[in-house]
């Protein structure tokens, strides 16, 4: 999610200005509980349509976070015309505003299993808990724990809070009702040992960048991704369980959980099977990304600033900066 909603012309200033930061959480705050407030009278689906069509709205004002989302759509997609990737940016906020749509509507989501079809017939997570359970940015991937939970497997899931502390706490309490704990990405190794030792597997979405990480080649460019999801299976001896949401209808998902992916040399230091484990998990979720880019949610930076060339980004309609770039703004 945007740093800043509402307040996003304000974004350099409000980053200088403790006040004024702490004012626009609280604006945006305001804006987001009374956007859920709406979407939770609303049957699920229609919330679902009604997200779809204000995230198209609103979502392309916010300029520097569509610019964003264009520089990464042309890395993935060099072939396609400034025109086709304008519209994958708009499906993506449309996307988005489905999401946060259906935030309110979580706890219904988790009782209806007429939403859900849970394709088992790859691999059945209840057969091999503890696992590790990851996904990409497709569809809703929240719904994760709740195909776990419907399939009987006890798991925390990792997440990210966005910047604004006081939308976090919003969304952490609509996510509680998945029936899974939930922990922050950062700082949790810990925690998160410790409750697999108890018998929990663990789901998380794991195709972004990190800003200290190790190089996995994602769309033929190198984007550094944390280690620790695969480590953490090498090490417990889990199941690497890649697993892909697609959303088929409004607010119905299908979710696909595919066969454990296991090292290609089975000698190698943990090290080089952990990025062979995430090298393997990344091509996977660029086919699943080829064939539905409408549904990947791709808002942060993903490569560094310049990955693209000039020949690429011609076909974008827009320019990046030098490829002598390699460092991160971590603002994106």
């Amino acid at each position: 999610m945007a740093e800043f909603i509402l307040g996003s012309p304000l974004k350099p200033l409000a980053r200088r200005l403790p006040r004024l930061r702490r004012a626009l959480w609280r604006l945006d705050e305001g804006f987001i509980r009374l956007l859920l407030a709406l979407m939770r009278r609303l049957p699920v689906d229609r919330a679902s349509r009604l997200g779809s069509r204000l995230g198209g709205l609103v979502g392309p004002l916010l300029r520097n976070k569509s610019r964003l989302l264009k520089e990464n759509l042309a890395i993935a997609f060099p072939e396609r015309s400034g025109q086709e990737l304008d519209a994958l940016v708009r499906d993506c906020w449309r996307q988005s505003g489905r999401i946060l749509a259906e935030y309110p509507h979580l706890e219904r989501l988790t009782t209806d299993t007429t939403r859900f079809e849970l394709d088992t017939r790859l691999c059945n997570p209840a057969a091999l808990q503890p696992c590790v359970v990851l996904s990409a940015h497709l569809s809703n991937w929240e719904v994760i724990g709740i195909g776990l939970s419907q399939l009987g497997v006890p798991h925390m899931a990792l997440y990210t809070p966005p910047s604004n502390p006081h939308i976090n706490r919003l969304l952490r309490d609509s996510r509680a009702v998945m029936g899974c704990q939930l922990l922050p990405r950062d700082n949790s190794t810990r925690r998160l040992l410790r409750a697999m030792k108890d018998g929990n597997s663990v789901a998380m979405a794991v195709d972004r960048r990190v800003d200290e990480g190790t190089d996995i080649t994602f769309f033929g460019h190198p984007k550094t991704s944390t280690l620790m999801p695969a480590r953490l299976a090498l090490k417990q001896g889990y199941a690497f369980i890649p697993t892909r949401v697609q959303r088929l209808e409004d607010a119905r998902f299908r979710i696909t959980f595919y066969p454990p992916i296991t090292p290609a040399d089975a000698d190698a230091d943990e090290r080089e099977r952990a990025i062979d484990l995430m090298q393997q998990l990344h091509r996977q979720f660029e086919s699943w990304i080829r064939e539905q880019p409408t549904q990947w949610l791709c808002s942060k930076r993903l490569w560094p600033r310049g990955t693209a060339s000039a020949g690429d980004t011609n076909a974008a309609g827009h320019a990046v900066q030098s490829a002598g770039a390699t460092r991160y703004n971590k603002a994106s």
